[in-house]
């Protein structure tokens, strides 16, 4: 995509994408209300044409009465003339009805888009393929803005297709190429342009690319049980694919003289059973054999290197005219022997006095010919040695090899194989019929059905099994041994018994049948590659085992050195296993400086390197120092939560989770790790309230809480006591949250630390208020207050303003608490003072937003609303999650004041942010308040959805309606009631509950077929 330069005109407006003001090359400061910015976007959709008052003010408010909207007009009309400054002349109104923006000298790229469209020659469409950098208007929610938005889309992508298409008529695939790459990414679900980015890549002689444009679209469409590529598309590829396998069997070279295809000979076991899936695998292996004279498979025991090199053989047979060779070598016990293994295959006799080396390289001197060496890692030193001789003597020789590890010598291509396609259990549909459908389109689920099939003749896939043959394909994580293994036992036990036993797969997949006896277990094949190490890879792999979920090299680093290992061998250790195929890195490039990547094992492997470890005596020291080094991770971030770098901690924390789930079973098993498990548990409950993992956070603590060794009034204790004192809160616990409240401040009296003291008196104050013991809240707010002024001191002090912001920002909320919003204000409006002074930016937010709720209690909507869009706009900035409580907070006050569609808005973004960044609690919030205003607009039945799903929300993050909102539910309830009748709201509610968490956003949002859906049921009835 074409980055523009800066315009240098004096303004500048851009409305693709976030929408910008510009004036002499600099920003505009942004209006304070966003329906200025949407204000100005409606007059220049009209190109400077004069346009109704009133027709403006029903687009921005078109629920609010005509009266109310041109009200509503009138200051954010001179918002917008403030906005603009000096050019505050153009916005004109030729007479008292009408509005029109004057455009002469103004550089708008709508305006310059919609006049290239117009135009349609090649030039002004690349301008306006240019101009297009991203959807219009992007942070816009108004109703009005959809149609103008796809109407955009519509155009840009027409102007892609129309110059892809002319550089395809010109011979310019390259160029096609490119626009249609840009068409998808604007419009990936679209077969047309899929379609067209295929054809230009096949003239453009990429096949294979073209071909993998239509497994990506399928990939994409794999989470909607309905989606699929439509005929034309699936006819396409179908066509490419036959044409490159044509290309595949064809030869790479021609014989001189050849009138005949060359007869078929050499060495090629038969498989005993049929290769499942691998269809795509074996014709990209087939290209790249092609390409490069040695080509390596490479991947984990079990992956099914053999097998996929075998076919890829016979299926290239008919291009070797002396025929493919198969070399099997793991049963060789010295790489002295490879050599021999070769020549007998080749029926070469070894001669007296030459070595054997030398009368390869003679026999195959003048051949063409295929050489598979399977299974080269216990001799790799010598098949690179041979396989380098052998190439740079034999010109039309082609190797193709299998290994735990690639050869590294000059020319040859490295190719993982990958794990078989498996179904992930978090998008499976609800649909039993769709399941089955959709579950036989993985490539393991589709092995797992006919090996078990080879056992037990009648074995089917049916909805009774469906979810447990899901479950063991995903568990074992598309490896084909261990499926095949899981798959055999069908013959003794149930699908679900052979699922709830995979606990410990090396156990339970063992098979005695016609495999290689290293492939008769998985533990057999393990043991094959461990074997294969080095002592310190031994070591380290066994000490890695401590890690779930994977780990980073920093965590390697302070977990896995120590006896036998120094911290700085740790990187090349790792990477020796990755390239023995025993562990996985990924790389995260875009947060290069936070995490720059993780390793990690695949199930089995990490469950026999802890056998390992267990048995070498090192399993209790090992954890111990994944306890330690996680221990410092987690209070390091409740150190900075809230402070800075907030969202770095998130992500680190969150990346994680199953590393510090570990260290706190294991703190809860070692008879010494009571103290720790107790500091890690305090430091993690911010972390489980950004989760919405309120229960499991309160199963931790409560587990930490009662071991014996935890009992000191200790520090720890009481941060556990007050952390799970606020998960219950969360939950709507308010019986529990007071009494562990109560026992976290009397720990913290018996230390004397008077900031939590007075911190924890707070919090305990919250709860009792809301249980409505006002005379016992109100004594807790005032000692509080009291020690917060004793320890905030001189307000004016600069060397104490740090501790200043945060005493006026409890002081003030506990004014704001026990109902004393005068002087909550004034604190408040101390602390933002002070936070200013700083240039403390997530301070000010912080108290704008309760500034801004103080305001509205007192009556000053015009001062509310302005502090919550501050809150909000410095929130955005900063990408910070607690957007979410000024953009609801703001929501309710437009409620209030009946700006159904402003509070609309704002809940709907609260709804998309919450999706994206996973808040379930905050999103339950914003559902339930999308229904309240379609109950204040007669849309009872959709109301009533909402409240259910919401509901289901709430349950299933253990998350109960608060206290002092129940009220408000049950008379919403009763309302819903007697509007639909108790047959309909029943039928409502259970709909809504079964709506997914992500389908409730999505109906929320106003998703169509989701609507259409409960539409019809509507009037089928």
């Amino acid at each position: 995509m074409t980055v523009l330069e800066t315009s240098s005109a004096a303004l500048s407006l851009r409305l693709f994408g976030p929408m910008q003001i510009r004036m002499a090359g600099h920003p505009a400061p942004a209006p304070h209300s966003r329906k200025s910015l949407w204000l100005l976007a409606l007059l220049l959709l009209r190109h400077g044409r004069p346009v109704e008052r009133d027709w403006l003010a029903e687009m921005l408010w078109p629920d609010a009465d005509a009266a109310q909207a041109a009200t509503n007009l009138r200051p954010v009309l001179s918002g917008l003339r403030r906005a603009l400054g000096s050019e505050r002349s153009r916005l004109q109104s030729p007479n008292p009805h009408t509005l029109c923006f004057e455009l002469s000298g103004v550089d708008v790229d709508l305006i310059a888009f919609d006049a290239a469209i117009s135009d349609g020659g090649a030039e002004a469409l690349t301008r306006a393929v240019a101009l297009y950098q991203g959807p219009l208007l992007e942070s816009c929610a108004e109703e009005w803005v959809g149609q103008e938005r796809e109407s955009r889309k519509r155009d840009c992508l027409k102007a892609l297709r129309t110059l892809a298409e002319t550089a395809l008529a010109a011979g310019d695939p390259a160029t096609a190429t490119r626009h249609y790459r840009h068409a998808v990414e604007l419009d990936p679900w679209g077969d047309g342009t899929r379609r067209g980015l295929m054809e230009a890549l096949t003239q453009n002689g990429d096949t294979n690319a073209a071909l993998q444009v239509y497994r990506d679209f399928t990939q994409l469409l794999r989470n909607d049980p309905g989606a699929a590529p439509d005929q034309q598309t699936s006819a396409l590829y179908r066509r490419l694919r036959a044409e490159a396998d044509k290309t595949t069997h064809a030869p790479v070279r021609p014989l001189p003289g050849a009138e005949r295809e060359p007869a078929v000979n050499g060495r090629l076991p038969h498989a005993l059973t049929d290769l499942i899936g691998r269809e795509d695998e074996r014709m990209e292996v087939a290209m790249r054999l092609r390409q490069s004279r040695l080509t390596t498979l490479t991947g984990p025991g079990g992956i099914g290197k053999t097998r996929l090199a075998a076919a890829v053989a016979n299926e290239a047979a008919r291009e070797y005219a002396d025929g493919v060779w198969l070399v099997a070598l793991e049963a060789l016990s010295d790489g002295s022997q490879v050599a021999a293994q070769i020549a007998g295959v080749l029926g070469l006799k070894e001669e007296p006095e030459r070595p054997l080396l030398q009368s390869l390289t003679e026999r195959l001197r003048a051949q063409r010919l295929l050489l598979v060496l399977d299974n080269c890692e216990h001799v790799l030193e010598s098949c690179a040695q041979i396989a380098e001789g052998l190439l740079q003597e034999c010109a039309d020789l082609r190797i193709l090899t299998t290994s735990r590890e690639p050869l590294r010598i000059t020319g040859e291509t490295d190719w993982t194989v990958p794990s078989l396609t498996t179904p992930s259990l978090s998008h499976l549909p609800p649909g039993r019929a769709t399941l089955l459908r959709m579950l036989m389109g993985y490539e393991s689920v589709q092995l797992f059905v006919e090996r078990a099939q080879g056992v037990q003749k009648g074995f089917q896939l049916t909805q009774g099994n469906a979810l447990p043959v899901a479950q063991i394909c995903a568990r074992l994580e598309g490896s084909p041994l261990a499926i095949e293994l899981a798959a055999a036992w069908v013959r003794a036990l149930t699908v679900d018994q052979i699922a709830t036993r995979l606990d410990n797969h090396l156990n339970l997949l063992t098979d005695g049948g016609p495999t290689p006896p290293r492939q008769q277990t998985l533990r057999a094949t393990l043991d094959w590659s461990y074997d294969l190490l080095s002592d310190t890879e031994r070591v380290l792999l066994r000490r890695l085992s401590v890690f779930a979920g994977g780990w980073s090299l920093e965590a390697a680093e302070r977990v896995c050195a120590g006896a036998s290992i120094a911290p700085s061998q740790i990187v090349d250790l790792l990477d020796s296993l990755v390239n023995k195929s025993l562990v996985t890195f990924k790389s995260h490039e875009a947060e290069a400086q936070e995490a720059p990547g993780r390793y990690r094992f695949l199930e089995m492997t990490r469950q026999y390197a802890r056998e390992r470890l267990a048995a070498n005596d090192e399993l209790d020291a090992v954890r111990s120092r994944h306890r330690d080094h996680f221990l410092e991770l987690a209070e390091g971030a409740y150190a900075q939560w809230r402070r800075v770098d907030e969202a770095k901690w998130r992500r680190r924390l969150e990346a994680e989770r199953d590393n510090l789930r570990a260290a706190l079973d294991w703190s809860a098993e070692d008879k010494r790790g009571a103290q720790d498990g107790l500091r890690l548990a305090g430091a993690l409950f911010p972390s489980w309230s950004a989760w919405n993992e309120y229960r499991e956070g309160r199963m931790f603590l409560q587990r930490a809480l009662i071991q014996p060794d935890a009992q000191a009034p200790t520090a720890a204790r009481a941060r556990a006591l007050f952390g799970e004192a606020i998960l219950a809160q969360r939950q709507g616990d308010d019986t529990a949250a007071r009494s562990q409240f109560e026992q976290s401040l009397s720990i913290f009296r018996e230390l004397g630390d008077t900031m939590q003291i007075a911190s924890t008196l707070g919090s305990l104050g919250d709860v009792t208020h809301r249980q409505g013991d006002h005379d016992a809240a109100r004594a807790l707010y005032e000692e509080a207050q009291t020690l917060y002024q004793s320890t905030v001191g001189d307000f004016q002090n600069a060397e104490n303003n740090d501790r200043n912001c945060a005493g006026l920002s409890h002081l003030g909320l506990l004014a704001f608490n026990r109902g004393d919003y005068v002087s909550a204000s004034e604190l408040g409006e101390q602390s933002l003072d002070l936070h200013r002074t700083l240039g403390d930016r997530e301070g000010c937010a912080i108290e704008l937003n309760n500034l801004g709720n103080v305001a509205w209690i007192l009556g000053d909507h015009a001062l509310a609303r302005t502090r919550l869009e501050e809150s909000i706009d410095l929130f955005r900035m900063m990408g910070d999650q607690r957007i979410l409580f000024p953009l609801n907070n703001l929501g309710r006050l437009m409620c209030d004041r009946g700006d159904r569609a402003s509070a609309r808005a704002c809940y709907e973004e609260s709804l998309i942010l919450c999706q994206e960044w996973g808040d379930k609690a905050t999103s339950a919030e914003s559902l339930e308040e999308i229904a309240t205003t379609l109950l204040a607009q007669n849309e009872a039945a959709k109301a009533v959805r909402l409240l259910g799903a919401s509901q289901s929300v709430r349950d299933s993050i253990g998350a109960l309606l608060p206290s002092d909102k129940q009220e408000e539910r049950d008379r919403q309830i009763e309302q819903s009631r007697q509007a639909l009748g108790d047959t309909a709201f029943d039928a409502a509610w259970d709909k809504g509950r079964a709506l997914t968490w992500e389908q409730a956003i999505a109906y929320a949002l106003g998703d169509a077929e989701i609507d259409a859906i409960f539409t019809q049921e509507s009037r089928a009835k």
